[in-house]
């Protein structure tokens, strides 16, 4: 009786574990569906497609200045006179110098804005977690390759974009402090990501099939 009771028992449990693993695929795509959609957003407001949400960029400088309209006096009208200003003594303002102001294009401003967004948490953990889920927990799913190379491919996208993007905002000059040193140890993180996620495609277990004639 115990005997039997104790075979049931196991035999239990694996039923249980093959309906969680049976989701585990499902996951996994959806994991990399919300890491492609945030990816896709960052990029669109990086390229500053129509809609991309960010507010209008900083004004240029060189914006020409109108002089105020002479204001009509009516003959017979009080003019109140103002007294002219007196000369000030001192260097003239060509002999002032001081650093220059930096051009600041569009891209700069928008790289300075979405920067952060490519090498955010989710996009570099999502892929991983779905490589995780069909490689590790349990065995090797029906399409765990194919879920290996989406992942490759999400976070090679965003290790791109994210390089490109912290090399527009360290030119464009517009956020102060060591703000590039966060973002470089982030886009190395997503690098390490990268070089795991790579490394599980290289697997044997991953590796397809010979299919060379014997």
């Amino acid at each position: 009786m115990s005997d039997q009771l104790g075979e049931d028992v196991p035999s239990e449990t694996a039923q249980s574990w093959d309906s969680v693993r049976r989701v585990r695929e499902p996951v996994a795509w959806a994991l990399l569906v919300v890491a492609a959609i945030a990816l896709l957003v960052s990029a669109w407001q990086l390229f500053g497609l129509p809609g991309d949400g960010l507010p209008a960029g900083p004004v240029a400088a060189s914006a020409p200045v109108t002089a105020p309209s002479p204001v009509p006096v009516t003959p017979g009208t009080p003019v109140t006179t103002v007294p002219s200003p007196v000369p000030v003594t001192g260097p003239s303002p060509a002999a002032v110098t001081g650093p220059s102001p930096v051009a600041v294009t569009s891209f700069g401003w928008r790289a300075s804005a979405v920067a952060p967004q490519f090498a955010a948490g989710g996009i570099f953990t999502l892929p991983v977690l779905s490589v995780i889920l069909v490689a590790f927990a349990g065995g090797l799913t029906d399409r765990a390759r194919r879920v290996v190379q989406t992942a490759i491919s999400v976070l090679a996208v965003a290790l791109g974009l994210g390089v490109l993007s912290w090399l527009g905002a360290l030119g464009a000059h517009l956020r102060p402090g060591v703000w590039f040193i966060f973002d470089a140890t982030d886009l190395a993180a997503m690098a390490a990501a990268l070089t795991f996620t790579v490394a599980v495609l290289r697997s044997q277990p991953l590796r397809p099939p010979d299919r060379s004639p014997s």
